[in-house]
């Protein structure tokens, strides 16, 4: 009877393993189409909004998105529920007691990412909350396996690490097993690069089988860096995208890792229809115009270096702009009284924002952020390690190397 309910409760564990791995594939494809800004199946609006909460802190560990970590974790899960039901009798038990220990920090991690979900970001995303469910099933099944089957936990603890330390042919398995952890680890780490790659389609880029965008226009832009960089960047964002502060992030540590490099260029394109007719009246933007309208006031009358200052400090404080707030901006940046009021009433028609608009608007792209990259179109939040990919292969074309422009 016990060992029918140990194997039942076994058996469930891993159902659910393999349910919650799948799961977590999805929400890492679905995190990739809110990075590339085409929306997610799974945002019903504001209070159901899958989008949103891949767009928050949140979502993120490490570099890594969470779904990652709940794909390795539902594999580890999965895996030792097989475990013990393909060795049986005491492995059991052993199973059981393991998969116990691991819905500790499973059970800790749910808590904070649901409080954080539901608290902070202040939404539900269902592929995030069939997660927790899941989480909180492992948990419960395992809990009540323990509670009826009360396997000796000493016992169990203490052939653990006799198995484990306690002969030579333990230490030597621990030891390979260990080894074996961080080899599997790195191919998951090298599968999910060439995954992104191949989602995003990045390595049509780097097979060179892309259509590149002429950018002659760039000149009429603020840009920063060399001018004969080997690297020309063209960067469109909104002030108030959290996706497009960490693109600016990430060129940003770019930049200043190789400041030869790279010449950068800003275009405008706030998502807010008060200033953008072709933009949705976006509640999420309601400052893009006015911060728009500042760093353009400031590129006018001061010139590029200045509107760079100003429009690092702005994407800085993206997501808690207020009016007070660009007041203090502008007064940093030397504006006067007079030159913030008036940078406040051009808001709804910033001056020279029509350039802009004009040439967003014939690239046509689905949303933001969007960079150009030597012409190659690029939609999307990248990592950092995505794009030095591509910059290696963009400078291995013209017989350049990465380590030739490193910073001294």
């Amino acid at each position: 009877m016990k060992r029918r309910l140990a194997r039942r409760s076994l058996w469930i564990i891993a159902a659910l393993g393999i349910l919650g791995f799948g799961l977590s594939i999805e929400s890492y494809r679905e995190f990739g189409k809110a990075m590339m800004g085409e929306g997610t199946w799974c945002s019903f609006g504001e209070l159901s909004s899958c989008e949103k909460a891949f767009e928050s802190d949140y979502s993120v560990l490490f570099g890594r998105p969470i779904s990652v970590y709940g794909a390795v974790a539902y594999f580890l899960a999965t895996s030792m529920a097989v475990v013990g039901l393909i060795n049986g009798g005491p492995y059991l038990l052993a199973s059981l007691f393991h998969l116990a220990l691991f819905s500790v920090p499973l059970l800790l991690a749910t808590a904070y990412f649901a409080w954080a979900l539901f608290f902070v970001v202040q939404t539900v995303c269902v592929l995030c909350v069939g997660d927790y469910l899941i989480n909180l099933s492992i948990a419960g099944t395992t809990a009540y396996a323990c509670w009826r089957l009360k396997p000796p936990y000493k016992s169990l603890f203490a052939w653990d690490m006799k198995s484990l330390f306690g002969t030579a042919k333990g230490r030597f398995q621990t030891v390979l097993m260990v080894v074996l952890l961080i080899i599997l680890g790195a191919m998951v780490v090298r599968f999910e690069h060439w995954y992104y790659m191949r989602m995003r389609g990045f390595h049509l880029i780097l097979e060179n089988k892309i259509n590149r965008i002429d950018t002659p226009w760039t000149q009429a832009f603020p840009t920063r860096g060399p001018v004969d960089a080997p690297i020309q960047v063209v960067s469109f964002g909104d002030y108030e995208c959290p996706f497009c502060d960490m693109m600016k992030e990430t060129w940003n540590h770019l930049l200043e890792k190789y400041p030869s490099l790279i010449r950068m260029t800003a275009v405008e394109y706030p998502l807010n229809s008060d200033c953008n007719p072709a933009a949705a009246n976006n509640t999420n933007h309601p400052m893009a115009c006015r911060a728009t309208s500042l760093a353009l006031y400031v590129l006018q009358a001061q010139g590029d270096e200045a509107f760079w200052r100003v429009h690092g400090e702005i994407y800085k404080n993206g997501q808690k702009l207020t009016p007070e707030l660009l007041r203090e901006i502008g007064r940093r940046a030397g504006l006067t009284e007079e030159q913030m009021k008036a940078a406040e009433e051009q808001a709804a028609h910033p001056k020279g924002l029509d350039n802009h608009l004009r040439i967003a608007h014939v690239l046509d792209f689905p949303g933001l952020p969007m960079t150009l990259l030597n012409g190659i179109r690029i939609q999307g939040y990248v990592e950092e390690w995505a794009l030095v990919k591509i910059i290696k292969a963009e400078l291995a074309s013209k017989g350049l190397t990465l380590g030739d422009y490193k910073k001294r």
